[in-house]
């Protein structure tokens, strides 16, 4: 039996991307391994949103090809997506190079593929040439439209996350135009999954053993607006699956959703009293360059009226640093607003200028050596703000679960297992 390993980079989003295609490659008798030197076929599943994504997503095609020997390497992912040609040329030791969303591509021209020799002209067609050599996917063209991705594969998917937990993807691309973002350009717009289908997809997630979905997509608050279907609807459905113990919403944003409609959400028995609402920024001025779909509405007051009543809330965010134009006032207003909001867990990005983006020609493109000394002033104040937010839990109760014990080697601290956005530490 054929055995297939596949290396993800980027976000929760890719990893169900790698973990559908291994359920396809499953499927046609191919299995999926952790082991790469065992695998007679390599997949990179790319990252491409940034140019530090693309930067280590170079780095590990690199190390692959180095090290590839008489196996089959594929590249998919965002990209490749953008890039495929660039890599086919750079990287003649790549047996095929697919974009997003190319499952059964994938793993019919694996089928029929052989190491690519140096010296072998690509064919045109690689799909009709089964048996013959198989460099790469046509150069045009890739799926730029997420109508045509296929969501076959979840079904069958092995996942490749704690056994408790699976990431359930409820849309693809996004509708939004933030003058930083390259992801419609890459994913397309946004492409709802129909309530029914993702009902049955839970259903057999938890005939597994699965007990907590978290629910991601580019827009989580948009889910549906191209379906006529609500997000409400669809968690309150997935709320009676039987057997199901927690949903967790992540990628909400928080001017595109109003209170009262995420209280509802939390009020459903399984939905877990943590909430995912990145902001990016607080400067209403660096919000509206940004053009942050209802970034204007968002304030202090919409997270503090989330948490009347609901002590056990935990809040999470993102803030992006150093967009063009921003200024130590802008940060401070910033700074300020994670002040009074008090969110349990903050990420801190660097912006990026990328291609084809509104804000890549900006002016006034901040420093580097700026954005990291920015970065640093807002998360040393987010280290204090955690640290107050979890010695309020002092002396509670919680559930935990133990997806395995291990031994601690001698240089380990005892207990701990990654929780997601900290450690947990048994005693």
């Amino acid at each position: 039996m054929k055995k297939v390993f596949c290396a993800t980079l980027g976000c929760d989003k890719n990893l169900v991307d790698s973990e559908a295609l291994l359920g396809r490659f499953a499927v046609k008798g191919v299995q999926p391994v952790d082991d790469p030197d065992v695998a007679d076929i390599w997949v990179l599943n790319s990252c491409g949103f940034i140019d530090a994504a693309r930067t280590d997503s170079e780095t590990a095609l690199r190390e692959l090809c180095e090290a590839k020997e008489d196996r089959i390497l594929v590249v998919c992912g965002c990209w490749s997506q953008e890039h495929g040609t660039m890599i086919q040329e750079r990287f003649p030791e790549v047996d095929i190079v697919a974009g997003v969303g190319q499952f059964d591509q994938v793993v019919a021209a694996c089928e029929g593929a052989a190491p690519a020799e140096p010296d072998t002209p690509a064919p045109a067609n690689p799909f009709e040439m089964a048996g013959a050599p198989v460099r790469n996917f046509p150069s045009e063209p890739l799926i730029d439209d997420p109508m045509a991705v296929h969501y076959t594969g979840m079904l069958d998917r092995p996942l490749l996350t704690p056994p408790h937990v699976a990431f359930v993807k409820i849309a693809e691309g996004c509708n939004c135009a933030c003058t930083f973002c390259r992801i419609p350009m890459i994913r397309g717009k946004q492409n709802s999954r129909p309530t029914a289908e993702l009902v049955q997809e839970v259903e057999g997630l938890v005939a597994r053993g699965v007990t907590e979905i978290q629910l991601v997509s580019q827009n989580t608050s948009d889910y549906g607006r191209d379906t006529g279907e609500k997000l409400y609807d669809l968690v309150s459905s997935l709320n009676d699956v039987a057997g199901l113990r927690s949903i967790r919403l992540l990628y909400l944003y928080s001017g595109m959703v109003s209170v009262d409609d995420l209280r509802r959400l939390l009020d459903l028995e399984k939905v877990a009293p943590y909430l995912d609402l990145p902001i990016q920024h607080a400067s209403r001025r660096i919000l509206k360059a940004m053009k942050r779909p209802g970034g204007d509405k968002s304030s202090p007051g919409f997270f503090q009226a989330l948490r009347e009543g609901r002590p056990d809330l935990v809040l999470r965010s993102t803030a992006l640093l150093g967009f063009p134009g921003e200024e130590d006032e802008d940060v401070s207003e910033l700074a300020d607003f994670l002040a009074a909001v008090e969110f349990d867990h903050l990420g801190a990005h660097h912006y990026s200028p990328e291609i084809g983006t509104p804000s890549a020609t900006m002016p006034d493109q901040v420093p580097t050596e700026v954005v990291l000394d920015r970065s640093a002033l807002i998360m040393d104040l987010q280290t204090d703000i955690s640290l107050r937010r979890q010695e309020t839990r002092l002396g509670q109760v919680y559930d935990v679960v133990v997806d395995s014990i291990v031994q601690p080697g001698p240089d380990d601290t005892y207990g701990l297992a990654e929780v997601l956005d900290s450690l947990l530490e048994a005693t």
